[in-house]
Protein backbone atom coordinates (compact mmCIF):
# COMPACT_ATOMS: atom_id res chain seq x y z
CA UNK A 1 0.00 0.00 0.00
CA UNK A 2 1.19 3.23 -1.04
CA UNK A 3 1.81 5.75 2.19
CA UNK A 4 2.00 8.98 0.72
CA UNK A 5 1.59 10.52 -2.56
CA UNK A 6 4.59 9.91 -5.27
CA UNK A 7 6.79 12.76 -6.20
CA UNK A 8 5.69 14.16 -10.32
CA UNK A 9 7.18 17.67 -11.85
CA UNK A 10 5.16 19.25 -14.08
CA UNK A 11 5.48 22.27 -16.36
CA UNK A 12 3.83 25.10 -14.27
CA UNK A 13 2.15 26.08 -17.94
CA UNK A 14 0.22 22.69 -18.20
CA UNK A 15 -1.06 23.49 -14.91
CA UNK A 16 -2.68 26.63 -15.83
CA UNK A 17 -0.02 29.08 -14.30
CA UNK A 18 -0.10 31.93 -17.09
CA UNK A 19 4.03 31.58 -17.53
CA UNK A 20 4.30 31.58 -21.08
CA UNK A 21 6.88 34.48 -23.17
CA UNK A 22 3.22 35.34 -24.37
CA UNK A 23 1.06 35.62 -20.67
CA UNK A 24 -0.58 32.47 -21.22
CA UNK A 25 -1.19 29.15 -20.24
CA UNK A 26 -1.37 25.67 -21.42
CA UNK A 27 -3.58 23.96 -18.84
CA UNK A 28 -4.94 20.29 -18.82
CA UNK A 29 -7.50 20.08 -16.91
CA UNK A 30 -6.84 16.19 -16.27
CA UNK A 31 -3.00 17.34 -15.30
CA UNK A 32 -4.18 19.49 -12.60
CA UNK A 33 -7.57 17.79 -11.85
CA UNK A 34 -6.84 14.58 -11.98
CA UNK A 35 -3.75 13.45 -11.57
CA UNK A 36 -3.08 15.78 -8.47
CA UNK A 37 -5.42 13.41 -6.55
CA UNK A 38 -2.74 10.78 -6.54
CA UNK A 39 0.46 12.12 -7.28
CA UNK A 40 2.64 15.51 -5.66
CA UNK A 41 2.58 17.37 -8.36
CA UNK A 42 5.88 19.65 -8.56
CA UNK A 43 5.11 22.79 -10.74
CA UNK A 44 8.37 24.35 -12.14
CA UNK A 45 8.96 27.23 -14.92
CA UNK A 46 12.46 26.97 -15.58
CA UNK A 47 12.01 30.20 -17.50
CA UNK A 48 10.50 32.56 -14.98
CA UNK A 49 11.95 31.31 -11.86
CA UNK A 50 15.15 31.68 -13.59
CA UNK A 51 14.12 35.40 -13.61
CA UNK A 52 12.62 36.37 -17.04
CA UNK A 53 9.64 38.47 -17.02
CA UNK A 54 5.93 37.23 -18.04
CA UNK A 55 5.65 38.33 -20.81
CA UNK A 56 9.34 37.82 -22.48
CA UNK A 57 10.75 37.89 -25.83
CA UNK A 58 10.14 34.92 -27.63
CA UNK A 59 13.14 32.40 -27.59
CA UNK A 60 14.65 29.40 -29.18
CA UNK A 61 17.72 27.20 -29.20
CA UNK A 62 20.41 27.87 -31.30
CA UNK A 63 23.60 26.22 -32.53
CA UNK A 64 25.81 22.69 -32.35
CA UNK A 65 22.96 20.19 -31.00
CA UNK A 66 25.15 18.46 -28.26
CA UNK A 67 25.19 22.09 -26.26
CA UNK A 68 22.43 24.28 -28.02
CA UNK A 69 21.99 27.96 -26.74
CA UNK A 70 18.78 29.85 -25.76
CA UNK A 71 18.43 33.17 -27.35
CA UNK A 72 15.96 35.58 -27.36
CA UNK A 73 14.62 35.78 -31.42
CA UNK A 74 14.47 39.66 -31.90
CA UNK A 75 16.53 40.84 -29.62
CA UNK A 76 19.57 38.33 -29.82
CA UNK A 77 19.96 37.61 -26.26
CA UNK A 78 22.04 34.72 -24.89
CA UNK A 79 20.03 33.21 -21.98
CA UNK A 80 21.84 29.75 -21.41
CA UNK A 81 24.04 31.04 -18.48
CA UNK A 82 20.51 32.21 -16.74
CA UNK A 83 19.26 29.00 -17.81
CA UNK A 84 21.95 26.90 -16.70
CA UNK A 85 22.27 28.48 -12.95
CA UNK A 86 18.64 27.80 -12.58
CA UNK A 87 19.24 24.47 -13.33
CA UNK A 88 22.00 23.79 -11.33
CA UNK A 89 20.14 24.79 -8.86
CA UNK A 90 16.64 23.51 -9.07
CA UNK A 91 18.38 20.37 -9.33
CA UNK A 92 20.00 20.52 -6.51
CA UNK A 93 16.74 21.07 -4.28
CA UNK A 94 15.01 18.32 -6.18
CA UNK A 95 17.73 15.94 -5.81
CA UNK A 96 16.45 15.21 -1.61
CA UNK A 97 13.34 14.57 -2.38
CA UNK A 98 13.78 12.80 -5.95
CA UNK A 99 11.19 13.11 -8.16
CA UNK A 100 9.74 9.90 -9.79
CA UNK A 101 8.53 11.51 -13.18
CA UNK A 102 8.15 14.80 -15.17
CA UNK A 103 5.45 16.24 -17.44
CA UNK A 104 7.44 18.58 -19.79
CA UNK A 105 5.78 20.95 -22.35
CA UNK A 106 6.69 20.06 -25.55
CA UNK A 107 8.97 21.82 -28.15
CA UNK A 108 9.65 24.52 -25.37
CA UNK A 109 12.88 25.86 -25.43
CA UNK A 110 13.53 25.00 -22.07
CA UNK A 111 11.25 22.36 -21.26
CA UNK A 112 10.63 20.22 -24.85
CA UNK A 113 11.97 16.79 -24.15
CA UNK A 114 12.85 15.46 -27.62
CA UNK A 115 12.03 16.91 -31.26
CA UNK A 116 12.90 20.91 -29.85
CA UNK A 117 14.00 23.11 -33.44
CA UNK A 118 17.69 23.85 -33.18
CA UNK A 119 18.44 27.08 -35.63
CA UNK A 120 21.97 26.54 -37.21
CA UNK A 121 22.33 28.08 -39.95
CA UNK A 122 25.39 26.30 -41.12
CA UNK A 123 23.27 23.28 -40.94
CA UNK A 124 21.83 22.13 -43.90
CA UNK A 125 19.59 19.99 -42.17
CA UNK A 126 16.57 20.44 -39.53
CA UNK A 127 18.05 19.98 -36.05
CA UNK A 128 16.49 19.09 -33.13
CA UNK A 129 17.21 18.41 -29.40
CA UNK A 130 16.32 18.95 -26.24
CA UNK A 131 15.14 21.74 -23.89
CA UNK A 132 18.07 22.96 -21.90
CA UNK A 133 15.91 21.91 -18.11
CA UNK A 134 14.91 18.69 -19.51
CA UNK A 135 18.20 17.86 -20.59
CA UNK A 136 19.72 18.47 -17.56
CA UNK A 137 16.70 17.15 -15.49
CA UNK A 138 17.37 13.63 -17.24
CA UNK A 139 20.94 13.92 -16.82
CA UNK A 140 20.65 13.87 -12.88
CA UNK A 141 17.60 11.48 -12.47
CA UNK A 142 17.99 9.11 -15.13
CA UNK A 143 15.09 6.57 -13.79
CA UNK A 144 12.79 9.02 -13.40
CA UNK A 145 9.63 8.84 -15.76
CA UNK A 146 9.99 11.86 -18.57
CA UNK A 147 7.43 12.50 -21.05
CA UNK A 148 5.71 15.52 -22.91
CA UNK A 149 2.42 16.39 -22.46
CA UNK A 150 1.57 15.76 -26.44
CA UNK A 151 2.94 12.41 -26.04
CA UNK A 152 0.23 11.82 -23.04
CA UNK A 153 -2.47 13.62 -24.98
CA UNK A 154 -1.76 11.53 -28.38
CA UNK A 155 -3.65 8.56 -27.06
CA UNK A 156 -4.94 7.10 -23.92
CA UNK A 157 -2.73 4.32 -24.22
CA UNK A 158 -0.06 6.26 -23.50
CA UNK A 159 -1.48 8.04 -20.38
CA UNK A 160 -2.55 4.18 -18.87
CA UNK A 161 1.54 3.22 -20.12
CA UNK A 162 3.02 6.50 -18.06
CA UNK A 163 0.89 5.72 -14.98
CA UNK A 164 2.14 2.13 -14.52
CA UNK A 165 5.37 3.22 -15.21
CA UNK A 166 5.04 5.82 -12.48
CA UNK A 167 4.30 3.66 -9.67
CA UNK A 168 7.04 0.99 -10.55
CA UNK A 169 9.38 3.74 -10.66
CA UNK A 170 8.23 4.71 -6.92
CA UNK A 171 8.64 1.18 -5.83
CA UNK A 172 12.21 0.77 -7.04
CA UNK A 173 12.77 4.12 -5.65
CA UNK A 174 11.59 2.71 -2.07
CA UNK A 175 13.07 -0.62 -2.54
CA UNK A 176 16.41 1.45 -3.24
CA UNK A 177 15.80 3.18 0.42
CA UNK A 178 14.51 0.91 2.46
CA UNK A 179 16.55 -2.23 1.39
CA UNK A 180 18.84 -1.87 -1.80
CA UNK A 181 20.34 -5.54 -0.95
CA UNK A 182 20.83 -8.88 -3.08
CA UNK A 183 18.72 -10.76 -1.01
CA UNK A 184 15.53 -7.58 -1.11
CA UNK A 185 16.02 -7.21 -5.15
CA UNK A 186 15.19 -11.14 -5.30
CA UNK A 187 11.88 -10.45 -3.71
CA UNK A 188 11.50 -7.22 -5.76
CA UNK A 189 11.80 -9.45 -9.28
CA UNK A 190 9.83 -11.96 -7.98
CA UNK A 191 6.51 -9.62 -7.56
CA UNK A 192 7.38 -7.78 -10.76
CA UNK A 193 8.01 -10.64 -12.67
CA UNK A 194 4.92 -10.46 -14.77
CA UNK A 195 4.66 -6.87 -15.11
CA UNK A 196 8.42 -6.68 -16.51
CA UNK A 197 7.14 -9.94 -19.30
CA UNK A 198 3.95 -7.46 -20.31
CA UNK A 199 6.58 -5.07 -21.98
CA UNK A 200 9.67 -7.49 -22.78
CA UNK A 201 9.75 -11.16 -22.15
CA UNK A 202 13.31 -11.04 -22.94
CA UNK A 203 14.15 -8.53 -20.22
CA UNK A 204 12.00 -10.24 -17.88
CA UNK A 205 14.48 -13.17 -18.20
CA UNK A 206 17.56 -10.79 -18.24
CA UNK A 207 16.63 -8.96 -14.94
CA UNK A 208 15.98 -12.22 -13.48
CA UNK A 209 19.56 -13.00 -13.98
CA UNK A 210 20.72 -10.12 -12.37
CA UNK A 211 18.25 -10.78 -9.14
CA UNK A 212 19.58 -13.96 -8.98
CA UNK A 213 23.31 -12.77 -8.96
CA UNK A 214 22.88 -9.71 -7.00
CA UNK A 215 25.56 -9.60 -4.63
CA UNK A 216 28.02 -8.61 -7.74
CA UNK A 217 29.09 -5.33 -7.79
CA UNK A 218 26.80 -3.28 -9.70
CA UNK A 219 24.28 -5.62 -10.05
CA UNK A 220 21.45 -3.58 -8.23
CA UNK A 221 22.33 -0.72 -10.63
CA UNK A 222 22.07 -2.42 -13.71
CA UNK A 223 18.98 -4.18 -12.81
CA UNK A 224 17.36 -0.33 -11.96
CA UNK A 225 18.38 0.57 -15.84
CA UNK A 226 17.45 -2.60 -17.11
CA UNK A 227 13.89 -1.98 -15.52
CA UNK A 228 13.18 1.05 -16.30
CA UNK A 229 14.15 0.29 -19.51
CA UNK A 230 11.46 -2.62 -20.13
CA UNK A 231 8.98 -0.71 -18.83
CA UNK A 232 9.58 2.05 -21.24
CA UNK A 233 8.50 -0.67 -24.39
CA UNK A 234 4.72 -0.35 -24.85
CA UNK A 235 2.76 -3.36 -24.17
CA UNK A 236 0.85 -5.45 -26.95
CA UNK A 237 -2.02 -7.39 -27.01
CA UNK A 238 0.14 -10.00 -27.74
CA UNK A 239 2.39 -10.11 -24.85
CA UNK A 240 -0.73 -9.53 -22.54
CA UNK A 241 -2.13 -12.84 -23.38
CA UNK A 242 1.04 -14.56 -22.85
CA UNK A 243 1.21 -12.97 -19.35
CA UNK A 244 -2.07 -14.36 -19.03
CA UNK A 245 -1.09 -18.05 -20.41
CA UNK A 246 1.59 -18.27 -17.72
CA UNK A 247 -0.78 -17.02 -15.13
CA UNK A 248 -3.25 -19.69 -16.20
CA UNK A 249 -0.39 -22.04 -15.97
CA UNK A 250 -0.52 -21.95 -11.94
CA UNK A 251 -4.33 -23.31 -12.25
CA UNK A 252 -4.72 -25.32 -14.99
CA UNK A 253 -4.04 -28.78 -13.28
CA UNK A 254 -6.90 -27.86 -10.57
CA UNK A 255 -9.45 -26.66 -12.95
CA UNK A 256 -12.22 -28.52 -13.94
CA UNK A 257 -13.04 -28.78 -18.06
CA UNK A 258 -15.67 -25.93 -18.09
CA UNK A 259 -13.57 -23.62 -15.35
CA UNK A 260 -10.74 -24.26 -18.33
CA UNK A 261 -13.61 -23.36 -20.72
CA UNK A 262 -14.30 -19.95 -19.41
CA UNK A 263 -10.98 -18.63 -19.27
CA UNK A 264 -10.15 -19.76 -22.78
CA UNK A 265 -13.71 -17.80 -23.99
CA UNK A 266 -12.74 -15.16 -22.28
CA UNK A 267 -8.77 -14.65 -23.31
CA UNK A 268 -9.80 -15.23 -27.07
CA UNK A 269 -12.19 -12.18 -26.91
CA UNK A 270 -9.65 -10.47 -25.38
CA UNK A 271 -7.01 -11.62 -28.61
CA UNK A 272 -9.85 -10.73 -31.10
CA UNK A 273 -11.17 -7.37 -29.65
CA UNK A 274 -14.30 -9.02 -28.58
CA UNK A 275 -13.45 -8.28 -24.99
CA UNK A 276 -11.31 -5.43 -22.53
CA UNK A 277 -8.47 -6.88 -20.46
CA UNK A 278 -9.98 -6.58 -17.64
CA UNK A 279 -12.90 -9.86 -18.05
CA UNK A 280 -9.72 -12.36 -18.25
CA UNK A 281 -8.00 -10.38 -15.80
CA UNK A 282 -10.77 -10.66 -13.22
CA UNK A 283 -10.99 -14.30 -13.75
CA UNK A 284 -7.20 -14.90 -12.87
CA UNK A 285 -7.80 -12.80 -9.94
CA UNK A 286 -10.73 -14.64 -8.66
CA UNK A 287 -9.22 -18.04 -9.23
CA UNK A 288 -5.62 -16.76 -7.48
CA UNK A 289 -7.72 -15.54 -4.44
CA UNK A 290 -10.23 -18.95 -4.57
CA UNK A 291 -6.95 -20.84 -4.48
CA UNK A 292 -4.95 -18.90 -1.97
CA UNK A 293 -2.17 -19.07 -4.51
CA UNK A 294 0.17 -16.61 -1.99
CA UNK A 295 3.12 -16.14 -5.54
CA UNK A 296 0.00 -14.78 -7.28
CA UNK A 297 -1.56 -12.89 -4.52
CA UNK A 298 1.73 -10.49 -4.41
CA UNK A 299 2.14 -10.00 -8.14
CA UNK A 300 1.95 -6.78 -9.11
CA UNK A 301 0.63 -7.03 -12.75
CA UNK A 302 -2.48 -9.20 -11.09
CA UNK A 303 -3.41 -6.98 -8.18
CA UNK A 304 -1.88 -3.61 -8.84
CA UNK A 305 -1.82 -1.03 -5.74
CA UNK A 306 -5.02 0.53 -5.00
CA UNK A 307 -4.00 4.22 -5.66
CA UNK A 308 -2.96 2.74 -9.26
CA UNK A 309 -6.19 1.94 -9.42
CA UNK A 310 -7.47 5.13 -8.50
CA UNK A 311 -5.12 6.91 -10.81
CA UNK A 312 -6.04 4.41 -13.80
CA UNK A 313 -9.90 5.74 -13.32
CA UNK A 314 -8.95 8.98 -13.57
CA UNK A 315 -7.60 9.33 -16.84
CA UNK A 316 -9.86 10.76 -19.81
CA UNK A 317 -10.94 8.50 -22.69
CA UNK A 318 -9.83 9.99 -25.92
CA UNK A 319 -12.37 11.94 -27.70
CA UNK A 320 -12.62 9.12 -30.54
CA UNK A 321 -10.87 6.35 -29.27
CA UNK A 322 -10.90 3.35 -31.13
CA UNK A 323 -11.94 -0.07 -29.91
CA UNK A 324 -8.76 -1.94 -29.93
CA UNK A 325 -6.91 0.74 -27.03
CA UNK A 326 -10.33 0.47 -25.26
CA UNK A 327 -9.46 -3.46 -25.58
CA UNK A 328 -6.06 -2.56 -24.83
CA UNK A 329 -6.05 -0.40 -21.78
CA UNK A 330 -9.36 -1.02 -20.13
CA UNK A 331 -8.12 -1.24 -16.32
Amino acid sequence: MQESKILLGVSACLLGTPVRYDGQDKGIPWIREGLSQVFDLIAICPETQAGLGVPRPPMRLEGERQSPRMVTITTRQDMTPLLSTFCTSELRRLTPVQPCGFIFKSRSPSCGVDGVPIFNPQSTEPQTGSGLFAAAFRQAFPLAVVVEESHLLAHVIHRHHFIERMFVAHRWQRFLQEDGGGAGLVGFHARHKFQIMFHDREAMRSLGRLAANAGTPGCVADYGQGLMRALAKPATVALAVDCMMHLFGFFKKELTSQQKKTFFQLLEGYRHGERPRRDPMAWLQNQAQHDEKNYLLQQWFLFPDPCEVAAHAHIPPDNREDKASRLQNDE
